[in-house]
């Protein structure tokens, strides 16, 4: 809670591969895991803290090796539930490269809901996760456990931890 200054809400977690991430809409809509170690916030609760359209990003990343790597947005929101969660997302700057970029403006998709643009694959479903697919994927935090990726950081390797943070914009400015 002090990087950055603090103030950050922790919306995903991946720390150890204990819960398993590929789930149901219904799931992913709620929340699932334990924060302190494998965690979805619930798409409905990311949705109620940036509907105001004032939340800034912070994905941390962590290889196996140890090597260690951030992105920051400082623009960071979703719509709700009928427009199936579209992401908003702009303002990259970090150390890990900008692997949302492919993914601003696709709508969420899980398991039991193929919302990703390509009409010859269902991307949740061949990567087992719940995530903001396009035709498929440059990041997904959200796939199988030691394989979840973010190719601008290591393009094919997964990575050991990783975590999204939210917080008001105008924290570090207070």
């Amino acid at each position: 809670m002090t990087t950055e200054g603090g103030g950050w809400t922790a919306i995903q977690r991946r720390q150890e591969g204990s819960t398993d991430f590929y789930r149901t809409w219904s799931e992913y809509k709620q929340g699932f895991g334990n924060p302190s170690k494998d965690y979805w916030i619930g798409n409905d609760a990311i949705y109620e803290l940036t509907k105001n359209k004032d939340q800034e990003l912070r994905v941390e990343l962590q290889r196996f090796n140890g090597a260690k790597a951030y992105a920051h947005f400082s623009t960071f929101y979703i719509n709700d539930e009928d427009s199936k969660y579209n992401l908003s997302v702009s303002g990259y700057n970090g150390t890990a490269g900008d692997s949302l970029y492919y993914h601003n403006g696709c709508k969420f998709s899980t398991k039991d809901q193929d919302n990703d643009k390509s009409s010859t694959r269902h991307c949740a479903t061949e990567y087992h996760g719940g995530w903001w697919y396009k035709f498929c994927y440059i990041a997904n935090l959200n796939g199988l456990y030691a394989q979840s990726v973010w190719n601008t950081f290591i393009s094919g390797e997964a990575l050991q931890k990783t975590g999204m943070m939210i917080r008001h914009k105008n924290k570090s400015q207070r």
